[in-house]
């Protein structure tokens, strides 16, 4: 490096770090580990740590397909919690968190940002250069398994995603699977030889939780109009019973046609004949 001809511009550009963020560095580089809370898996099973819960707080609005990635894979909150209270991930780390918060469309290379910003020496034209360069496809759990073996068997990395053929698994599918509309701002996990048929074929079986629960829903709404409605047509059949009663009839013509009262077993049903 050539040496400077003004020292107080090179003083300038220096990064400026207190104490406690310099303890921090060091502790990373050293391995050093927070406590963290385990749980007993039983006396055949082998004890593991549990990830903190991710301070929602201090990352501020967080997305809802954000929050399912960070809910449903271990790492990736591991790698945001890493940034939030320590400053410091490293360059591999950065591009795993934006390799699949990437992804995730403007709300998710926002949120990249914003993990970012905790690091020390974030630039956003440096974060959004890399954001530009993003690769076609999000990253695989196969990849991030052999990448961050001791995270993950100290952390766990089991998420259950169904096989669905032309797709490979990735954390991005924690939020597809449980939208239940299509989400073009989040890549699919497949094969760039995948057509835009196939693409869709793939979404459908991966989004069939959230169908299924759209569905059950819309069940649950009309069975509770449906029982609104039966209680108005019952009260406007008594209303009629009196009038015919009192006029001791059983049909009376109405623009649709003639209105019928009619016996049934115990009870009338009403008919308009046209």
């Amino acid at each position: 490096m050539a040496p400077t001809s003004d020292l107080n511009v090179f003083m300038e550009r220096i990064v400026k770090c207190n104490m406690i963020t310099v303890k921090k560095i060091i502790a990373v580089n050293l391995n050093e580990k927070e406590p963290q809370q385990v749980y007993s898996g039983g006396n055949n099973q082998s004890s593991r740590a549990t990830v903190h819960e991710v301070d929602y707080k201090k990352l501020g609005t967080v997305p809802e397909n954000i929050r399912l990635v960070l809910q449903g894979c271990s790492l990736m909150a591991y790698l945001v919690n890493k940034a939030v209270s320590t400053g410091y991930l490293s360059h591999g780390e950065r591009l795993s968190v934006l390799y699949v918060f990437g992804h995730m469309g403007e709300d998710g290379r926002e949120f990249v940002h914003t993990v970012m910003s905790f690091t020390l020496n974030y630039q956003y034209f440096t974060t959004d250069k890399f954001i530009k360069k993003l690769l076609s496809r999000p990253i695989s759990c196969v990849k991030l398994r052999e990448q961050y073996k001791s995270v993950t068997a100290e952390y766990g990395c089991n998420c259950m995603f169904k096989r669905t053929k032309n797709c490979y698994p990735s954390p991005v599918l924690h939020a597809i699977k449980k939208n239940s509309e299509e989400s073009s701002d989040i890549t699919l996990p497949v094969s760039r030889h995948v057509s835009e048929e196939k693409k869709q074929a793939v979404y459908q079986e991966l989004n069939i939780h959230a169908q299924v629960q759209e569905l059950a829903e819309k069940i649950v709404e009309f069975r509770r109009q449906k029982k609104g409605i039966d209680k108005s047509i019952e009260k406007i059949e008594k209303e009629l019973h009196v009038i015919f009663d009192n006029a001791r009839i059983d049909c009376m013509e109405v623009s649709m046609g003639m209105l019928v009262r009619r016996k049934k077993g115990e009870n009338y049903e009403w008919v308009i004949e046209i």
